[in-house]
């Protein structure tokens, strides 16, 4: 009940909205009584979203956005801050992933996975934090990965592209020490959603890693605004892991490169015999 009343008429902009912990987030954030305002590609599935939302009564504005094209996001901003004065609370969760081996991947689908990772997070937070600003308060989530924090084989770009916001959002956090502005950086580890439908068709994997609901995320990101949480690890992997196997990274090859071959993920290719 505290939570419902402290985020009543909240307004919450969400990116990557359409499906998974975006959908599931902007749903949790509704049954709070927020206002939320919805922005991914899929327009069809917005809709789809917001019909859902008001049909709880709730109230959700509909907003067609690439985050790696600055002027869309610039427009999502304004229309946001025209249809309600402000945004409490900023969700950058768009994302996109290409499991292969670096050298397989042509040049398009690397800036893709790095202009909508990295970048669209950039492009939000940047665009927003002048209105934040001007208010005094606010708070953003961003979310990267368990892959944010430690590599894994095949996933090359989709982890530069989390690592990086990581430092972006510990950078930041620093930078607005005092603003009343703080912000979150968000590290899940697997969540079933249409992204990682593919890998999860492997069973033994499931099995293993148990991987989160995207509603089991989505209540989890909302405690992280409620109490402001600088950072937070959730999922398969505890942070008592992660923190070994930064200060480990001998060993941290050794059992990324074992648990693909174990698991196979994604296709395994054998490094050639000398």
């Amino acid at each position: 009940m505290f939570a419902k009343e402290k985020l009543k008429d909240k307004v919450v902009l969400v990116t990557g909205a359409s499906s998974g912990i975006g959908w599931a987030t902007a749903i949790a954030f509704a049954q709070k009584g927020c206002r939320v305002a919805l922005a991914a590609r899929r327009v069809n599935k917005l809709e789809e979203l917001s019909r859902k939302i008001q049909s709880e009564g709730a109230t959700a504005l509909v907003l067609a956005c690439d985050v790696s094209n600055s002027s869309q996001v610039r427009s999502v901003v304004q229309k946001t801050i025209d249809t309600w004065g402000r945004v409490d609370y900023l969700i950058n969760n768009a994302g996109y992933d290409n499991s292969r081996p670096l050298t397989d991947l042509d040049l398009a689908t690397l800036e893709k996975i790095i202009d909508t990772n990295l970048m669209g997070t950039i492009y939000m937070t940047h665009t927003l934090l002048p209105h934040m600003r001007k208010h005094g308060s606010g708070h953003i989530v961003n979310v990267s990965s368990i892959n944010g924090l430690v590599g894994l084989p095949y996933k090359a770009a989709y982890c530069a592209s989390k690592f990086g916001v990581v430092g972006f959002t510990q950078a930041l956090r620093a930078e607005l020490r005092g603003t009343g502005i703080t912000l979150t950086a968000f590290c899940p580890g697997t969540v079933s959603t249409p992204m990682t439908e593919e890998v999860l068709k492997n069973r033994k994997l499931v099995m293993a890693i148990r991987p989160k609901s995207a509603e089991q995320v989505a209540r989890v990101i909302v405690k992280c605004c409620l109490k402001k949480t600088p950072e937070k690890i959730y999922g398969e992997v505890p942070g008592l892991l992660i923190k070994l196997l930064q200060l480990c990274p001998g060993f941290a090859d050794w059992l990324s490169y074992t648990a693909v071959r174990i698991f196979r993920p994604f296709k395994f290719h054998a490094a050639p015999r000398s």
